[in-house]
């Protein structure tokens, strides 16, 4: 598997995650290196990763693991390979369906530390990777994007880092001084309100964003999920639901000392979630987070996308499949935030 950190520093640490396991999870060797292109890593820069020492660890259901330190210096620009083997069966599997970068299954045998292998399985996927840690500048700090497939990347260029997050990524590092790193805490499918792909994200907010350590302000983009698949009963959304959500994750923020920002759900027709119901709902939510007074600052990416000539949809050329945006829409996502909102 590859993610590349956004911060720069001389150590890191992994967490494994066996959160939705029924089994123990026992893993008999983890390495880390930087890539050197496809499937192959630096020999150079392989570690062996240790958990309290040892060099395989056995997860509890529920649980996770965080690893000791490893020497691997990394400087934001380069990936980082990690690399997981198990003896046997792993049972129900931690993961994270839709990643940034494509990750390699080999066949059977230890390939942990091979500098490269014939894949007999790629997907996109994270397999029990919750986060990888950096040893950063005492200084250093993070903005946490919280939504759905839209901050995941869904529709972005796989191992090209084109996400809105990594963009922003980008254009803090470009700009120098204190080092700001993204934290990218995006979940395709996910829900404000309802379980679906992944817990709620007034639960998980806690999990991914407040005890997060580093994070000083989280950008909060979320919630077209809920309209788009507004049902029956519990499952009914309406925009005050939604708003009701927001106002319940800025409390919780703000009392961490998190500065809270909030992005306004961008065009989905003609996307199957388009109906003008749909429609009035996001628009309403929207007229919220502008003028409601909730958030610290207001991120208008439905401004940086929208189809002058048709506003309920973006342009052709910045979309997908008229939800998601591509390359360059995600790139406009990006420049539309205001870098001093990092301070």
């Amino acid at each position: 598997m590859f993610v590349r950190p956004t911060l720069a520093g001389p150590r890191v640490r992994l967490v494994l995650s066996n959160q939705y396991g029924l089994e123990p999870l026992r893993l008999e060797s983890v390495h880390v290196a930087l890539r050197a292109g496809a499937v192959a890593i630096d020999p150079a820069t392989d570690r062996e990763v240790r958990f309290g020492g040892v060099a395989s660890v056995s997860i509890p259901p529920e649980r996770t693991a965080t690893s000791d330190a490893v020497a691997l210096a990394v400087d934001g620009q380069r990936e980082v390979a990690v690399s997981l083997y198990f003896l046997e069966r792993s049972g129900a599997i931690s993961w994270h369906l839709q990643g940034a970068h494509h990750t390699f299954v080999s066949a059977a045998g230890n390939q942990t530390a091979a500098r490269t292998f014939e894949p007999a399985l790629t997907t996109r996927s994270l397999y029990f990777l919750t986060a990888l840690h950096v040893d950063a500048a005492a200084d250093a700090t993070l903005v946490a994007a919280f939504g759905d497939s839209i901050t995941d990347g869904a529709g972005a260029t796989v191992d090209q880092e084109r996400s809105w997050p990594a963009r922003l990524a980008q254009r803090l590092a470009a700009r120098g001084g204190k080092p700001v790193g993204v934290l990218n805490a995006g979940l395709s499918g996910n829900r404000l309100l309802n379980d679906d792909y992944g817990p709620r994200g007034l639960q998980r907010f806690e999990r991914d964003v407040l005890a997060q350590r580093g994070v000083v302000a989280v950008i909060i983009l979320e919630g077209i999920n809920d309209i788009g698949r507004s049902g029956q009963g519990s499952q009914q959304v309406d925009a005050a639901r939604i708003i009701g959500a927001y106002q319940q994750l800025i409390q919780r923020a703000r009392a961490k000392g998190l500065k809270v920002y909030g992005g306004t759900l961008t065009p989905m027709s003609p996307h199957a979630y388009f109906t003008p119901e749909n429609e009035a709902k996001r628009e309403a939510v929207n007229q919220w987070i502008r003028g409601g007074g909730g958030f610290d600052a207001v991120i208008d990416f439905e401004a940086a996308l929208r189809d002058p000539a048709t506003p309920d949809a973006m342009p052709p050329e910045l979309t997908v499949d008229g939800l998601h945006p591509n390359d360059l829409g995600y790139e406009r996502m990006a420049n539309a935030i205001d870098l001093h909102l990092s301070e």
